[in-house]
């Protein structure tokens, strides 16, 4: 009798855990697509104020380039 009992606050500690590990798992998903997306936006706004200052100096061949980059960005 003894040995079922073990065998379910085994079992109930196993549930548990793994529960915990998806929640943690949410956590850090969440967090990685925070992340992500704050990076994005900084690449965005690098693109935008480098296309900005190839305008300013009337450098058309960069800001072709830079343009393509930022449209394959947005896409």
């Amino acid at each position: 009798m003894n040995n079922d009992h073990s065998f379910q606050q085994n079992t109930k500690a196993l549930v548990l855990y793994k529960e915990q590990q998806a929640k943690v798992s949410v956590v850090e998903m969440y967090a990685q697509m925070i992340l992500d997306e704050m990076e994005f936006n900084q690449k965005v706004k690098q693109l935008q104020s480098a296309i900005d200052a190839s305008l300013d100096s009337k450098d058309k061949a960069q800001f072709m380039k830079l343009t393509e980059e930022y449209k394959a960005l947005k896409r």
